[in-house]
């Protein structure tokens, strides 16, 4: 009977902290649910001086890719994925470099062949950080 009052005291008291942490610390529980389906429309702003059909929307985490029709590009994907632009397999001797970014409702890629879109992001990041105060 003593073993028994000891595992039972045990096991509310182990109960008692994952209810603790469930409750009062919101990543702890949100850890156990499936990341949410969004449809993402990603939208082209093509600054290039190539075609549309060059660029595809990609998902490198998920391994899938989209292509634009009409400037657009629909995927379904998990809302905590990253979306960047890449080079459609159709176009083997382009090169491009781009930016992963978080995934929304909408988003929009910029294909800007002047400069590598991660070049500008130091950059940006760079004159963030030593502006004046």
């Amino acid at each position: 009977m003593k073993i028994f009052v000891s595992l039972t005291s045990v096991g509310l008291f182990i109960a008692g902290i994952f209810s603790l942490l469930w409750f009062f610390i919101p990543s702890f529980s949100t850890q156990f649910e499936p990341p949410k389906i969004i449809q993402v429309k990603a939208y082209l702003d093509n600054r290039c001086s190539v075609t549309n059909d060059v660029f595809v929307a990609e998902a490198p985490e998920q391994g899938r890719t989209a292509k634009f029709y009409n400037g657009v590009a629909i995927m379904r994907l998990p809302e905590d994925t990253k979306i960047q632009l890449a080079i459609s397999t159709a176009f083997p001797d382009f090169k491009y470099d781009d930016v992963p970014q978080d995934v929304a409702g909408e988003v929009v890629l910029v294909a800007d062949c002047s400069a590598s879109p991660r070049i500008k992001s130091i950059f940006e990041a760079m004159n963030e950080q030593f502006k004046d105060k």
